[in-house]
């Protein structure tokens, strides 16, 4: 097939592109989780319960906008590049993890933490102990979420100047040329599987603490 001859030939190139695009999804995600799940927890601390539930129903209406408009409005006040293209590739990543390490946290069952402070643990230890632990699954989904989104919005991310596989897309787009279009899209999604997969497994070893303690009841 055409595709192939083209990727064989030009293996180089789309190397140098994938490390590309590998490079802008993980600055801008790593960054999100950060910041997503420290977010997540302060808008759900005590005192701030009302201002969490704004933020999740914020969060929630935030995931059906277009990535391509967040990328158009980071254009509009930071223009070309790299940079600006992992400004708007973080803001779009922050929005799943937000939503789910707030959800997670908000929805902790309260006689649990009661039970933990009675036994003379402080806030943070609750926290740290308690809370986090039990909201590993939810939290964690919300990082394999961002991550795929993040890998597909990086190539539309492209039309900004961030390089990476979209680039040649975009020139394929340009010239009407189906094997490059291929040759672009096909490590994009097989970057995703890949990414996705290596996630799947590390959440079943990061989830058992979690549900170890659902399991039994746990003794603080």
């Amino acid at each position: 097939m055409e595709v192939f001859e083209y990727m064989g030939e030009n293996w180089s190139y789309i190397l140098e592109k994938l490390w590309q695009h590998f490079y802008i999804f993980l600055i801008s995600w790593a960054f999100a989780i950060v910041a997503g799940i420290l977010l997540g927890i302060f808008v759900t601390r005590s005192g701030n319960e009302k201002i969490g539930k704004v933020v999740l129903s914020i969060s929630g209406a935030a995931q059906a906008i277009p990535s391509i408009a967040v990328i158009a409005l980071i254009f509009v006040f930071l223009g070309i590049g790299a940079l600006p293209a992992m400004v708007a590739l973080f803001i779009y990543s922050l929005v799943p993890i937000v939503f789910n390490s707030a959800s997670g946290l908000l929805n902790v069952d309260p006689s649990v933490k009661e039970s933990a402070r009675g036994m003379g643990m402080s806030n943070s230890q609750i926290l740290r102990k308690v809370e986090l632990p039990l909201v590993i699954p939810t939290v964690f989904s919300g990082i394999r979420t961002a991550a795929v989104i993040n890998i597909g919005t990086a190539a539309i991310a492209a039309t900004i100047g961030a390089g990476g596989l979209g680039e040649i897309i975009l020139l394929g787009l340009r010239m009407m040329s189906y094997p490059r279009i291929l040759a672009g899209a096909i490590p994009v999604t097989l970057l995703a599987i890949v990414i996705d997969i290596i996630l799947a497994r590390l959440q079943k070893r990061i989830i058992s603490p979690g549900l170890k303690i659902l399991q039994e009841g746990r003794s603080f």
